[in-house]
This record gives C-alpha cells, structure tokens and sequence, in this order.
C-alpha cells in the first residue's frame, strides 16, 4: 500500500540521524546475548512486586543511539521507539524534527490510514510510532492497548499472534505490577514445568 512513500523512499539510519535533531529519545538497552526488550513502568508497581525490569530504560538522542548501536564494546544491543506524529484533539503535532523530516511526515496518506482504521473497525488513531533496532531484538510476548497498523519500511520483523482466548496460556503478570500486559513465559525457551498450560 503505498500509504507512506516518501519514508520507504527516505527514511534509513542515515537519514533519521541527519534530521531527528538533537532532542532525547525513549531507548531501551538489553545484554547483547538477550537483545530482550519490555517497557517496564516502575512507577506503575502499585502491587509493590519485586520485578528485575527485562531491559535498561535510557533516554539518548538518535545519533548517541546509532554510535551505540554499532560500537558493541559495552556489551549491549539498544532499541528505540518514539511518538512520530500525535493526533489529538483534531490537532497533528510531532517531535521537535527538522523541516525535511517534518515535512516527510505530512505526506503520509491520511485518508488511507483513516480507511483502513475504518475497514479494521479501530477507532480513531492516536500516534504514529517509530521503532529502530540494528539486530534481532525480541519482543516480551505482550498486548497492546490499541490496535495498530504497522508498516515495516527498512529490515524484516515478525509477529506470532494469539487469539485472546489463549491468554491465560501466555501467563500474564498481574495488573498494577511494571510489567503489566506482558506475558511471564519465554516463547524461545518454553518451560513446561513453570508453565504448564
């Protein structure tokens, strides 16, 4: 679909880095044998759980992120994600980019995305999010909070996907513990005696 030319087009590590500017971007750090990654909400621990968070949370601009990325001496791989563009209150409003990236941005096809909302009956969008990593970086088994359209403009990802009668199969953490909406089993490493269902 072409929904977003310009950025499959454009868009490349090389290129964010030279138009995402100089602000602060949510970045997580897991070991590079892990290359695990979760949000973790410590702050969210209302159940006061004792819970290791399952990657470092750290806040670096997006070219720190790439020099890091690349140079593995510290032992970690790095993901990042950040907010794109913000739909709020009939309002569109995006992160501090240059012009070129800004004006990238506006060209995503709108009615196109409103459509396919429309069509997947997903209510109005929200954001638009940007995720980046350099190598094979694993998701927790999770749900998100809403539905989501997702467009892959450089690399390959994939996504297993359980109906959500399954998820008391998936053993997810409590709610009010940080890694809510997460699932506690380890689809690479399965252990049937933890988690037997």
């Amino acid at each position: 679909l072409p929904l977003f030319p310009r950025a499959v087009e454009r868009w490349d590590v090389g290129y964010l880095a030279d138009h995402m500017g100089s602000q602060v971007y949510h970045t997580f750090a897991s070991s590079q044998e892990e290359r695990r990654f979760a949000y973790f909400f410590d702050e969210r621990n209302e159940g006061a759980y004792e819970a290791p968070p399952i990657a470092e949370a750290r806040r670096m601009t997006f070219q720190d992120f790439v020099a890091k990325s690349k140079n593995s001496k510290d032992g970690k791989a790095y993901y990042l994600q950040t907010p794109v563009l913000r739909y709020e209150g009939g309002q569109t409003t995006c992160p501090k980019f240059d012009r070129q990236m800004e004006g990238d941005l506006h060209t995503m096809d709108n009615a196109m995305m409103r459509q396919l909302a429309e069509l997947g009956s997903f209510g109005s969008i929200s954001r638009n999010q940007l995720f980046v990593s350099f190598s094979d970086f694993l998701t927790a088994v999770h749900y998100d909070q809403q539905h989501n359209l997702y467009l892959q403009i450089r690399g390959a990802k994939r996504f297993l996907l359980f109906d959500a009668k399954l998820l008391p199969a998936l053993y997810p953490y409590p709610s009010h513990h940080p890694l809510d909406r997460k699932g506690r089993i380890d689809l690479e490493n399965l252990d049937f005696e933890r988690f037997p269902r």
